[in-house]
């Protein structure tokens, strides 16, 4: 491939899975005759890609959170997969054969000996995912053990074959139950991911936190939820997601990171509750300010005609019944100090939460006095809005988040999306 269409696979195909990296337009000359065909650059914050160790050329992508050498492990499966069928495709399925070897890739990721079987799983999730029985939409999760090296026999057999079969839809479901395989794909026990006191998990949403807490050590988790996305557990965290027909990878310690001037927990509740709002499918819109911000989101306490946020909407002397309402179920808790389902479901009430850097909550379901010049949905104009004040962020319905920190100029910089 040349360089404009290798250019164009970075920026159509790797940048959405690491997210927040965005591509440097030119063409870079590669340094030596040979070459990593992913490697870190400024610390961190840049990563250089190519498509092969030979390349004459190289392209830069760069985001505000650091790049990890997972990622760049990441890349260069997915690039090598990419690139040895890129050339061998015609031009009309060379989409299709981009989307496939990203999954390859990124089973090589997980397990390279076994990517091939692992890729028959998600290929089986695939076609589920168009299908129903008995009326509605299977959800499976399958957890793969790699310290068991049990073959596929009489007694064990294939989970490529089986799932295949219509009886093997009710057998496990996305958050609950799982059936167990060897690396080999030979099916060997059932498993229950519930029962006794469940650890918060900082790095799953919380329906899938017991699932994410099952996958350690050796074990990944591979879950099909009811709306047709796949979701990849790995070390007791998220690791995968494919939603929208696009995969995720997650790097979550550098995204809460990122977000502006909160204290470690208050940032840790943020991340969680993104995840959760995310995967409900919920929608809504979070902000974290500091203090010295209040007065000039809310003016006159709320009830001059230029405050950001209205006295209706202000937690702390509440006027109307939304406020009062919430206010006596909150009873002056920090963020951070209610559960983490409550803080979902405040944040999807239809307006903005609003929290100061300490986690004290100013306002839940606030409207906002929108700035002049703000385009897109209400949202988004909001987030914008309140962005320039600290970190804002916006969870849209589909479940993709875009997240905006204050600069020193006082405009709103996209400080991360996922």
């Amino acid at each position: 491939m040349n360089g404009e269409e290798f250019r164009l696979i970075v920026q159509n195909y790797i940048c959405p899975i690491l997210a927040g990296a965005v591509i440097t337009p030119q063409l870079l000359e590669a340094e030596g005759q040979t070459h990593a065909l992913a490697a870190l650059k400024n610390k961190g914050q840049a990563m250089h890609i190519s498509p092969s160790k030979k390349a004459g050329y190289k392209i830069e992508i760069t985001r505000h959170q650091p790049f990890s050498s997972d990622d760049t492990k990441l890349v260069e499966a997915i690039v090598a997969q990419i690139a040895g069928n890129f050339d061998k495709t015609l031009a009309l399925y060379q989409e299709r054969v981009i989307s496939y070897a990203i999954e390859l890739g990124l089973c090589k990721f997980l397990c390279a000996p076994e990517y091939i079987m692992l890729a028959g799983i998600l290929d089986g999730f695939e076609n589920w995912s168009a299908r129903t029985y008995e009326g509605r939409k299977p959800t499976f999760t399958i957890v793969v053990d790699f310290e068991n090296k049990q073959v596929v026999d009489k007694q064990h057999p294939s989970i490529l074959e089986v799932l295949t079969e219509d009886f093997f839809a009710p057998l496990s479901n996305s958050v609950e139950s799982g059936v167990l395989i060897s690396t080999q794909g030979a099916i060997l026990d059932y498993v229950s991911f519930l029962g006794g006191e469940l650890e918060n998990n900082s790095y799953a949403p919380s329906r899938f936190m017991a699932v994410a807490n099952y996958a350690d050590k050796d074990r990944v988790c591979f879950s099909l939820t009811n709306n047709g996305e796949v979701l990849i557990f790995k070390n007791k965290k998220l690791f995968f997601s494919k939603r929208n027909g696009g995969w995720s990878y997650y790097n979550h310690d550098s995204t809460m990171r990122i977000m502006a001037g909160s204290s470690t927990e208050v940032k840790r509740a943020m991340y969680e509750t993104i995840l959760d709002v995310s995967f409900a499918r919920t929608g809504g819109c979070l902000a974290a300010v500091p203090l010295a911000h209040e007065k000039s989101l809310i003016k006159d306490g709320g009830r001059s005609a230029e405050s950001t946020i209205k006295a209706d909407d202000l937690l702390a002397r509440p006027s109307s019944v939304k406020s009062r309402a919430i206010s006596r179920l909150v009873q002056g808790r920090r963020f951070q100090d209610i559960s983490r389902t409550m803080r979902k479901e405040l944040v999807g009430i239809d307006g903005a939460t609003i929290l100061n850097y300490q986690g004290e909550i100013l306002a839940v379901g606030a409207i906002i006095k929108i700035s002049g010049g703000s385009t897109g949905g209400g949202r988004l104009a909001a987030t914008e809005t309140l962005a320039p004040h600290g970190t804002a962020i916006k969870i849209s319905a589909d479940g993709m988040v875009k997240a905006f920190n204050a600069v020193k100029d006082g405009k709103p910089e996209v400080a991360f999306k996922l």
